[in-house]
């Protein structure tokens, strides 16, 4: 069977699995307080068209006492990786803030940005399935780090996007198959290929009868031999040879 369609997971894949934790979190981190700085406290904006007032309003009263408490909570849930919707919120706004100042690029590695400018045509289709929400997706493929001053835009390559509010958690066979019937490769799984750094995904997807493989980056955790034997293995995109 003919691979036509990939589903590409982003971090450990497509850029280093440390971008997030060790580049976007601490960007959030510091420019959180200039920020809060900028509202009166305690927060009481109602109707605001200040778009992070909007988003803080959802927050208890007693945590929007002050700026310090705001902070502190927010560093709290960054700290402790708790996916919380009013922290993605806020992150997607300040790191929006961040690709458009030129101050964050996406250090996509370069065999995957060659294989996202190269595999789509009328019939070859490229999505993206990730746990951060599809708007950190389109902002990530969005501003690409191809070594010049200027970034690149991907996602002009790219079919779609899905995250686990659209498709559910990763590990979970189910969500490969939402995905096969929203692409509409309901009958033909054996075309789609996923790949991914985890090795539970992995099985999870092959349970929903994709093609996958474990993609192996520096940083990424370590594969066991047993995974290794059992499973396909690449260390770049130019090993698929499609």
């Amino acid at each position: 069977m003919t691979i036509d369609t990939i589903i590409l997971d982003i971090e450990g894949t497509v850029c280093p699995i440390s971008f997030v934790k060790d580049t976007l979190f601490p960007y959030f981190i510091a420019k959180l307080p200039a920020e809060l700085a900028k509202f009166d406290y305690p927060l009481n904006q109602v109707g605001s068209d200040n778009p992070i007032i909007n988003i803080l309003d959802n927050l208890p009263s007693n945590i929007t006492e002050s700026a310090q408490s705001v902070y502190d909570y927010l560093k709290n849930l960054v700290d402790s990786d708790i996916k919380d919707p009013v922290l993605k919120s806020l992150q997607g706004l300040i790191w929006t803030q961040g690709y458009d100042s030129g101050e964050l690029k996406a250090p996509i590695y370069p065999d995957s940005i060659e294989f996202i400018e190269s595999f789509p045509n009328r019939k070859r289709k490229i999505f993206i399935y990730s746990s951060g929400s599809i708007g950190a997706q389109k902002l990530l493929f969005g501003h690409v780090d191809n070594g010049t001053d200027k970034s690149i835009d991907l996602n002009k390559k790219l079919s779609g996007y899905f995250d686990i509010t659209t498709a559910g958690h990763k590990t979970a066979y189910t969500s490969y198959s939402k995905i096969l019937k929203e692409i509409g490769k309901e009958d033909d799984p054996q075309s789609v290929l996923f790949l991914s750094d985890n090795v539970d995904e992995v099985k999870a997807a092959l349970k929903a009868g994709i093609e996958s493989y474990i993609v192996i980056r520096p940083g990424n955790a370590p594969i066991s031999d047993d995974d290794k034997s059992k499973y396909k293995t690449i260390t770049a995109m130019s090993q698929l040879g499609i």
